[in-house]
C-alpha cells in the first residue's frame, strides 16, 4: 500500500491535488493558531477545553500534514488522512462537546461536507492510472 501510494503522488494530477491539499491544511492550521493567539469568536482560554485541545492537536496535524503534502510525501498523506478522519469522527459522535448553537453546526456540518469532497477527490485520483 505504501508503494502504491508512493507511485501515486508521482502523477502529474496527484502531485498537483496533494499541493492544493498543502493549502487547505494551511488555511486549517493559521485558524487553530489564529484561535490560540486570540483571534477566534471569544478569547482562547474562556473556550470550552474541547475547543482548546482541539485547537493545539489540529494546529499541529495540519502544519506537519502541510509540511507532508507539499513534500507529496507518505507520511503527509497519512496525516491528511487521520485529521479528517479525527474531525469525521469527533464532529459526528460527539458534536455536543463542540457545537451548542445551530450556527456551529451549520459551520460543523460544511466542514465535514468539504472534507468529504476532499477525500473523494483523493480516492478518485488514488484510483486513476494516469
Amino acid at each position: 500500500m505504501v508503494d502504491y501510494l508512493s507511485q501515486a503522488t508521482e502523477r502529474p494530477w496527484m502531485s498537483i491535488y496533494l499541493r492544493i491539499l498543502a493549502f487547505v491544511f494551511a488555511y486549517g492550521a493559521i485558524v487553530h493558531f489564529g484561535n490560540i493567539a486570540g483571534f477566534g469568536e471569544m478569547p482562547w482560554l474562556k473556550t470550552p477545553l474541547t475547543w482548546r485541545i482541539g485547537d493545539v492537536f489540529y494546529g499541529i496535524i495540519d502544519t506537519a500534514a502541510v509540511i507532508g503534502l507539499w513534500q507529496r510525501q507518505v507520511w503527509g498523506i497519512g496525516l491528511f488522512l487521520v485529521g479528517i478522519l479525527s474531525q469525521f469522527i469527533i464532529y459526528t459522535v460527539f458534536i455536543d462537546y463542540f457545537a451548542s448553537t445551530p450556527e456551529q453546526r451549520q459551520t460543523i456540518y460544511g466542514l465535514l461536507v468539504t472534507e468529504a469532497i476532499l477525500v473523494l477527490i483523493f480516492t478518485t485520483l488514488l484510483l486513476l492510472k494516469n
